[in-house]
């Protein structure tokens, strides 16, 4: 995998990281946080607005590490995607408020 730098670096605690070596090939405890913008790619509508915010390759990389984890995945990580894909977007609302902020200055 070509590495590129992740926006949410400076501040992520994940065990999981698609954008540092294959997801398959890393470990993911329960009580351990999943990657923000992996989840992300799991919400319904998803796509189109992480590639606004983070471009077509992470966007890529996202796709690839969600069906790798669904085919090779361990529970943990299997979990949390699926958890992930019936809640709303965080990052969607967080955008939203963001603009709204932005707009009302």
């Amino acid at each position: 995998m070509e590495d590129f730098d992740c926006p949410k670096f400076e501040s992520c605690s994940a065990s999981v990281c698609p954008l540092h070596k294959d997801v398959t090939d890393q470990l993911m405890l329960p009580s351990e946080r999943a990657c923000s913008i992996l989840l992300e790619y799991q919400k319904p509508d998803s796509e189109t607005f992480l590639r606004e915010c983070y471009g077509e390759e992470m966007v890529q990389v996202m796709a690839k590490a969600t069906a790798d984890i669904y085919r090779d995945g361990t529970y943990p990580i299997r979990h949390a995607l699926e958890s992930a894909s019936k809640t709303g977007s965080r990052l969607r609302n967080i955008k939203n408020i963001i603009h709204i902020e932005r707009k009302y200055k």
